[in-house]
């Protein structure tokens, strides 16, 4: 009877160690709410720039009226204003 009870109990315990020691599930990876907030930003920006990227193609805002698309960059010298002169420390302009 001893024999029978002991044997029960190391083979309920060989089963049951399993289910005790066992791997746990393992949790979610849950984010931040500063980490889903960033995503959700970044995803704004992009759906932002795409609509944006769309308006730009039906009206663009800039226009090239040069062929060869360069900038002017010459100064007109018969406009140049009257010369400023730095009257020094301490001298203020509405005095």
């Amino acid at each position: 009877m001893k024999t029978r009870l002991l044997a029960l109990s190391m083979g309920a315990g060989l089963l049951a160690t399993p289910l005790l020691f066992g791997d746990s599930p393992k949790k979610s990876s849950t984010m931040s709410d500063d980490m889903r907030r960033a995503i959700a930003f970044e995803r704004y920006k992009d759906v932002a720039s795409a609509r944006q990227a769309r308006k730009e193609a039906i009206h663009p805002s800039v226009t090239y009226t040069n062929a060869d698309r360069s900038a002017d960059r010459r100064v007109d010298e018969t406009t140049q204003g009257k010369p400023v002169k730095d009257p020094g420390p301490g001298h203020r302009q509405d005095q």
